[in-house]
């Protein structure tokens, strides 16, 4: 890493733990990282800072209950469990899509690891009017990972 820019030791720690380069590092590795650099008149000097990189939450899985339900009614619960992670407390934030590829639309995030009463909008004629649901969960430093749901939702108008 070549830098051109004047920046304490401070500054330059922090940009290391923040940068880009975190998407090179392995989660749970230590790495050590040592800048050297050279003042005005010429003297050098060095820093040596060791990071651990933060690895995001795991182990867990998510399930929706029921499995079938109304457009608009809420009756869903959607559920978290068994994520461990050191950095706590977990943060949860719940989504859903009505096709695999397209946008995931948020049910909005928090603490808990439980949603009930849930609403969704009905499911496409053409996914069996199956919803995919997904969760991304959060440690306390920011590291997270999504999940998909063990199962579709089914959410289909009565009438049909």
């Amino acid at each position: 890493l070549l830098w051109e820019r004047s920046l304490s030791v401070s500054e330059m720690c922090d940009l290391l733990e923040k940068s880009v380069l975190t998407c090179f590092l392995v989660g749970g590795e230590k790495y050590v990282f040592i800048l050297t650099g050279k003042v005005a008149n010429g003297e050098e000097g060095n820093a040596k800072r060791e990071v651990t990189v933060n690895e995001p939450p795991d182990g867990g899985q998510c399930f929706a209950e029921p499995l079938e339900g109304k457009p608009c009614e809420a009756i869903f619960t959607l559920t978290c469990s068994g994520f461990t992670d050191p950095e706590k407390p977990l943060k949860y934030e719940f989504f859903y899509s009505k096709e695999e590829e397209s946008r995931n639309e948020t049910l909005g995030s928090g603490f808990e690891a439980k949603r009930s009463r849930v609403a969704f909008p009905s499911g496409l004629e053409k996914n069996g009017y199956k919803l995919t649901l997904y969760a991304k969960v959060s440690d306390s430093l920011g590291a997270s990972a999504m999940f998909k749901f063990k199962s579709r939702i089914k959410v289909i108008h009565s009438w049909r």
